[in-house]
């Protein structure tokens, strides 16, 4: 089990917090970047770290990178406030560090707000890119390809900070069918592979939804799968 602290080396530690959002896409929505580009988004939000000609070539950046940066720079913003500290002299891993947010009365050296300085690292990259002033998100998934993780019409589709981001993704029809899923696979040992599964695990997705009770969801799951 990875523990809080473990979570926040891993995905809070350097880089520039695009792993965390991964992280969450992986473990609540059942997908990958790769399996949620979309170049027909503005790249507008995109960072000044992301080179728009890498290898000298533009094409490289409208066909492929611009596919993942589109719909993951605006929503990690949500995580602007936060970074993993650790002296990586005496504790070079990081394992005694810990998680920092910047509160109302913080404000970073580097950046001169709350945003912590990793988000304007390699800010030569591309000057004109975008410069991160807040933990303020929107959600360009919404439109496009991406329609199809059945987005909450009720919510507003941006916010700020991370528990407003985690709302967004929580009342997507993507997290509820992953979570059922991946309880289906832990009880019954098997993917849903035919009609009768694929049926099953949508009616238990409506159950799940009305209580968010993953309790609920393993005992329909035991139920159906019984004798197996």
């Amino acid at each position: 089990m990875i523990t809080s602290r473990a979570a926040a080396r891993a995905f809070f530690s350097a880089g520039t917090n695009r792993a965390m959002f991964r992280f969450t896409l992986l473990n609540h929505m059942c997908n990958d970047l790769e399996q949620v580009a979309d170049v027909s988004l503005p790249p507008d939000r995109i960072r000044q770290d992301v080179s728009r000609s890498p290898g000298g070539d533009s094409r490289v950046f409208l066909s492929n990178c611009v596919g993942c940066h589109t719909g993951m720079d605006p929503m990690t913003q949500a995580f602007a406030y936060y970074d993993y500290q650790y002296n990586a002299d005496t504790d070079p891993d990081g394992e005694l560090g810990r998680l920092i947010y910047n509160s109302v009365s913080d404000v970073d050296p580097e950046t001169g707000t709350r945003v912590v300085a990793k988000y304007h690292i390699n800010s030569t990259t591309f000057e004109q890119g975008y410069v991160t002033p807040d933990d303020g998100w929107d959600n360009y998934w919404r439109s496009g390809t991406n329609r199809r993780l059945g987005w909450d019409g009720s919510l507003p589709g941006s916010g700020n900070g991370a528990k407003s981001l985690g709302r967004e993704f929580a009342n997507s029809d993507a997290f509820a069918q992953c979570q059922v899923k991946k309880v289906f696979r832990n009880v019954c040992l098997r993917e849903p592979s035919n009609d009768s599964d694929r049926s099953k695990i949508s009616e238990i997705v409506t159950s799940f939804r009305s209580g968010y009770n993953l309790k609920t969801a393993f005992a329909e799951s035991a139920a159906y799968c019984r004798g197996e």
